[in-house]
């Protein structure tokens, strides 16, 4: 697959850089550094711009996003998202070819990108009727995001690649810098050792989750 179309895109973004002013705040030293080879970097989802702030925050590799087929409805669409070097999936029905495919795509030494909400997911402060039915929907798909986590525990560990947590800030205003906190790659297969248990699974599938609310926490 080329990476004409996305190495200019990248290129000719650069000055977005100056207008998004990407902060970024790390776990830890070893947060620091990019990691090299297959890794899976996962990152909760605000706006339909988390890409592009993710793209010009961690420039130094190219992001395979795995997104729903749904939006791949259009020939447009199926260009566009096949040259922004996408990972297809059908979330409803994550069948094994989909495991497979990001599986392989670890195992050549890219960089996949996942947001496990798989829709944009934002924190409501108010107590109305919206707030209340973003609410009802996140604890109904709570238990879907769960299980797609313990499948990217799996992925890593089938591939020998690392978990990347990252967490994006969500943006108030268009003046706002993007910030994003980034932690140190988790290795699972050191986790879980040769022969993984459901439970063993389980227990780093909340680790991540833990992780998670921590970078969200020291992102200020």
């Amino acid at each position: 697959m080329t990476t004409f179309v996305y190495d200019f895109v990248i290129f000719t973004a650069a000055p977005g850089l100056l207008w998004f002013r990407p902060k970024h705040i790390y776990e830890n030293e070893a947060a620091k550094k990019v990691p090299k080879g297959g890794v899976l970097m996962v990152c909760n989802h605000n706006t339909l711009f988390d890409p592009l702030y993710l793209m010009l925050s961690i420039w130094k590799r190219r992001h395979h996003y795995v997104c729903t087929d749904e939006l791949m409805n259009t020939k447009f669409n199926r260009w566009l998202f096949r040259h922004f070097l996408t990972i297809p999936i059908d979330r409803k029905n994550f069948a094994m070819s989909s495991f497979r495919e990001i599986t392989s795509n670890l195992k050549e030494g890219n960089m996949c990108v996942i947001f496990p909400e798989g829709h944009v997911v934002r924190d409501e402060d108010g107590e109305g009727d919206e707030a209340a039915d973003n609410k009802k929907k996140l604890e109904k798909n709570a238990p879907m995001v769960d299980n797609l986590k313990s499948g990217m525990v799996m992925m890593a560990f089938s591939s020998g690649a690392p978990i990347w947590p990252v967490y994006l800030k969500p943006r108030t205003g268009v003046f706002e810098r993007v910030k994003v906190a980034i932690g140190e790659p988790i290795d699972v297969k050191s986790l879980l050792g040769k022969m993984p248990t459901m439970e063993r699974i389980n227990e780093v599938t909340a680790m991540i989750t833990e992780k998670e609310n921590y970078l969200k926490s020291i992102c200020k």
